[in-house]
């Protein structure tokens, strides 16, 4: 089980918590703006992936085509602060994320 540093290796995989329960699929990465590093991703969610949520990429891992996600589970995704996804995640987007995700 690997991680990888390139967005390209994220995007289409299906996103899974650490007991395996399916979160949704990938479509977008979210870069950190002084490093270039990957920090967010986009997982579509929902029977027909009608809503889009963000969960860090921190703390995940590849196991095959499945990217699982550790550090979150399928309902913290479901219930993640709702943001734009067409646009550039702001500082307080960010912060709101952050915050969300490290109580």
């Amino acid at each position: 089980m690997t991680t990888s540093q390139d967005p390209r290796d994220y995007v289409r995989r299906v996103a899974v918590d650490a007991e395996g329960n399916r979160i949704g699929k990938i479509t977008k990465v979210y870069l950190e703006d002084q490093t270039g590093q990957p920090e967010w991703i986009l997982v579509e969610t929902g029977l027909f992936g009608t809503r889009q949520s963000f969960a860090p990429i921190r703390g995940s891992r590849f196991d095959g085509e499945q990217l699982v996600v550790l550090a979150v589970s399928k309902d913290q995704v479901k219930d993640a602060p709702n943001i734009d996804p067409d646009a550039r995640i702001s500082e307080s987007e960010e912060d709101a994320l952050r915050q969300y995700y490290s109580a």
